[in-house]
């Protein structure tokens, strides 16, 4: 198998051969479902996004100055929205189980860890990884 993607060979290992496997029944029903339930997230995740983005404006707007508003706070809004983006893009792909789908979804989980860190979200990066990793590697054979 060809690992085209960064750090994939890297973290192969790592989460294919150290953390515990699923089953197949398990596999099977986040490759069924998970683009349903991610996509429907994905919605709810806009949602949210565009209410920051109406709180930051109202707050701006009235010349209040918080520690949370800056640019911390708009790079993370829009890495957000590039990683929402990617998830809605990765919906039919992942619905006919194709390697497109998974791969926008390795990049989109790259992309939160990038604004985890960079807004210094150490733990939830750390976490987000594990877990999101593990899955990932775990249903990788699912859409080869």
């Amino acid at each position: 198998m060809q690992s085209n993607l960064p750090l994939e060979k890297e973290l192969e290992p790592i989460f294919l051969g150290k953390f515990p496997p699923f089953s197949d029944s398990v596999k099977e029903f986040l490759v069924q479902y998970g683009p349903y339930f991610m996509l429907v997230l994905s919605i709810i995740g806009i949602f949210g996004l565009l209410t920051a983005l109406g709180i930051g404006g109202a707050a701006l707007g009235l010349g209040a100055v918080s520690t949370g508003i800056g640019f911390n706070f708009y790079l993370g809004i829009a890495l957000g929205v590039i990683t929402l983006i990617m998830y809605v893009l990765a919906f039919s792909p992942l619905r006919a189980r194709k390697r497109q789908g998974w791969n926008l979804l390795y990049y989109a989980l790259l992309i939160g860890l990038v604004s985890n860190l960079i807004q210094l979200s150490i733990l939830g990066a750390l976490i987000s990884g594990v877990i999101g990793f593990w899955v990932l590697f775990q249903i990788r054979e699912k859409y080869m």
